[in-house]
């Protein structure tokens, strides 16, 4: 199961419909993500998984289709990813 966290150097900015602003520290960059998008980012502010983050959102969605919401999940945190917002977190390698 693979962690993920936010990446360093990044403020967000919540917007009053839920939709939050990304920007790099140095406000080079700027994306706007989706309410939806907005929450799973929330769900990162710590290290998780994306399995993690799933389970959080059927718990919160009982009557809606599992698969559906892992599967929206999954894209959300891959288009995360993509964007540079999501990182996954750096593993130290043994020196034994």
């Amino acid at each position: 199961m693979s962690r993920l966290r936010v990446r360093a150097g990044l403020t967000i900015r919540e917007l009053p419909d839920g939709d939050a602003v990304v920007a790099r520290d140095d406000g080079a960059e700027a994306v706007i993500i989706n309410a939806t998008a907005s929450a799973v980012l929330e769900l990162f502010g710590k290290e998780s998984s994306e399995e993690e983050v799933a389970r959080v959102f059927c718990e919160s969605f009982p009557g809606e289709d599992v698969t559906a919401i892992r599967r929206d999940v999954h894209e959300i945190v891959q288009r995360l990813i993509t964007s540079g917002i999501l990182e996954p977190c750096g593993s130290a390698s043994s020196t034994v």
